[in-house]
């Protein structure tokens, strides 16, 4: 049996970076997120948007609140609105592609991502997650390669190196994990370790 994934929260409330019109409505959305107040931050958004109804923002903070309370369906619908507007909204993709994996549809979520990388070329955020629609869906060549370009447009998001070296582990690509180890001593002790039992816990592949 696989070791459940971790988290991708951190990654998911970066798609709130810079929404709302003022200093103060952002404030409101980062404590909102804070607190994990996931239905203060629907109404407080569903008001906004009453207000500026052709406006993105709005739509992505809804659909992120609505993604973290697993209401997956609603959420998938709001952000497709949002794309369909604003075709350049990474953290709209990014979201919906998450949206989907949470819901299970690793594919679909693959796709999605996919498109998402071809327009956020430099969005280590897209490539991580692609990585984890692929891994979810079981094709972990191509979860490496994510994983892989995830790391290296950030040198210093642990959970990128993790997951790079937890899919080699899966493969049974032991000369393959040290780099990802390495870089883990370094920046995260306790994600290293998590790797270290991975890797003792899997056979070499013959």
């Amino acid at each position: 049996m696989e070791p459940a994934p971790l988290p991708a929260d951190p990654l998911l409330a970066s798609a709130l970076v810079g929404r709302g019109d003022s200093l103060e409505e952002r404030e409101r959305i980062a404590e909102l997120n804070r607190k994990r107040d996931w239905e203060g931050l629907s109404r407080y958004a569903e008001e906004r948007q009453r207000r500026d109804p052709e406006g993105s923002d709005w739509g992505v903070v809804l659909a992120y609140a609505w993604v973290r309370r697993g209401d997956y369906p609603k959420a998938t619908a709001a952000l497709s609105r949002v794309i369909q507007r604003n075709p350049e909204d990474i953290g709209a993709w990014n979201l919906l592609g998450e949206s989907q994996r949470q819901a299970g549809q690793p594919g679909q979520a693959a796709r999605t991502l996919e498109r998402a990388s071809a327009i956020g070329r430099t969005s280590f955020a897209t490539f991580f997650l692609l990585g984890e629609a692929y891994r979810d869906s079981n094709r972990l060549d191509r979860a490496v390669a994510a994983y892989r370009e995830a790391a290296r447009l950030e040198p210093d998001f642990a959970r990128a190196w993790f997951e790079l070296g937890a899919a080699h582990v899966r493969l049974g690509e032991r000369d393959e994990i040290p780099v990802a180890l390495e870089r883990l001593e370094k920046l995260d002790p306790t994600l290293a370790l998590e790797l270290k039992k991975r890797m003792e816990a899997r056979p070499q592949r013959p």
